[in-house]
């Protein structure tokens, strides 16, 4: 993929040393950025121990990513995700144990953000703190990453609201932070990135000073990029500039998808929203479900699915029309947006029908070890999924009752036409 980087870091009006360290590298695909903690220069060191550490595991481990570029299989992206959660792992052993070995570094700690462009238009991100990783696409902004405080914590658990928290007192305090321990949990998520999209990895000395994220449009959209970065930096300066202020900006070159084009990522996303399955689910949600999900198309006149055979994919019709067959008759024809088979993601049960290309057709597919991945490591997800799965069966379940009670009624009516006939005779 064509790529475009820019980046920028700035000390700031208020602080003496910069405790940002940051790496880009369109080449390797992987971009950083790191905001250290700790008294005198201890944050210094441990922003760019943890960024080194990172930049050179995601070196040596370069057939990883080569494997994953030739070969395109799911099993190979989920060892490349685990090749950069080790990393970032290495990077909270080395700046703890530099912490241990000097007295002046003691419990010094320090954010992570990293972005990793997988290939086959998927980009794996990792992280831990309150760095972030922002994605502009579709005319909107979005956050992708998490912060790790204490009081996006309390915000979770329902114990303040979003506007409560703007201006906690206790607002920068990491719930989670590389070094402070010698382990600490990781965030990783595989997302899709599409011609267009426009990247921002930065620290809370930038984002801090747009409160709203549509705000980071005026760089974020810029027709280049050097431009769009030096705009979001000099803002924040003028804004105040209490911190250090560091951001990295990437492009993804190519034609921009239309809006109507059903495979770009955004639209991907929005059909999926309109699954009952997938409908509680908010954008960051929908794009973990979505980077999980793989690009298929079936030429026309072509199954996919077999009455009676096992499958264990949910399909996602992006383009084109598919047929369902029940035995040697078509029963009904789908077009874009039509999802078939979500329930063999729970259930090993056989097809019901057959599934057939009317025309050439384009596919978002779900397999069920991803799904199961999915639940078992992100519980809000899990239970948002399960209540919709309730609420699908329950709609069944009152859709075959109802169609029992007609069919009752239609039998009891022809069994009284029956008997008067009979009594006639």
């Amino acid at each position: 993929m064509d790529v475009t980087v820019a980046t920028r870091t700035d000390v700031g009006r208020v602080r003496t040393n910069n405790e940002d360290s940051f790496f880009a590298d369109a080449d390797l695909g992987l971009f950083v950025v790191c905001d250290g903690m700790g008294g005198h220069s201890a944050g210094e060191v441990a922003s760019r121990a943890a960024m080194e550490a990172i930049r050179d595991e995601i070196k040596n481990a370069g057939k990883a990513r080569e494997k994953f570029i030739t070969s395109g299989k799911s099993a190979d992206l989920k060892a490349l995700r685990k090749t950069l959660e080790t990393a970032i792992h290495t990077a909270c052993r080395e700046v703890f144990k530099l912490a241990s070995k000097n007295p002046e570094l003691a419990g010094m700690g320090t954010t992570c953000t990293v972005v990793l462009m997988a290939g086959h238009q998927k980009g794996i991100l990792g992280h831990v703190g309150d760095s972030r990783l922002f994605v502009m696409r579709g005319g909107q902004v979005h956050q992708l990453s998490e912060d790790h405080t204490y009081v996006n914590e309390l915000v979770k658990r329902g114990a303040l609201t979003r506007e409560q928290a703007k201006n906690h007192p206790q607002g920068n305090v990491l719930s989670r932070a590389l070094g402070v321990q010698p382990t600490v949990p990781v965030d990783t998520m595989i997302f899709d990135m599409d011609p267009g999209d426009t990247y921002l990895l930065c620290s809370d000395g930038l984002y801090n000073y747009f409160p709203d994220a549509s705000e980071l449009q005026v760089g974020l959209t810029a027709p280049k990029i050097d431009d769009g970065i030096n705009a979001l930096v000099d803002r924040a300066l003028e804004r105040g500039g209490h911190d250090n202020v560091t951001g990295v900006v990437f492009r993804i070159g190519g034609a921009t998808p239309l809006a109507s084009d059903a495979t770009a990522a955004e639209q991907r996303i929005a059909i999926l929203k309109r699954i009952p399955f997938f409908a509680h689910l908010n954008y960051n949600e929908l794009v973990k479900v979505v980077g999980l999900t793989q690009m298929a198309r079936v030429a026309a006149a072509n199954r996919f699915i077999t009455e009676g055979e096992p499958g264990d994919e949910l399909y996602v019709v992006l383009a084109g029309e598919v047929e369902i067959i029940k035995g040697d008759a078509v029963i009904v024809s789908l077009k874009a947006g039509a999802h078939i088979g979500e329930m063999a993601l729970i259930d090993n049960a056989p097809r019901s029908a057959t599934v057939r290309a009317k025309t050439d057709v384009n596919l978002l597919v779900m397999r069920r070890e991803e799904f199961f991945g999915l639940i078992r490591s992100e519980p809000a997800i899990a239970t948002k999924l399960l209540w919709s799965f309730v609420q699908v069966l329950s709609g069944r379940l009152r859709d075959t009752n109802e169609a029992l009670q007609g069919a009752r009624r239609e039998l009891n009516q022809q069994s009284e036409e029956l008997e008067v006939f009979l009594d006639e005779g």
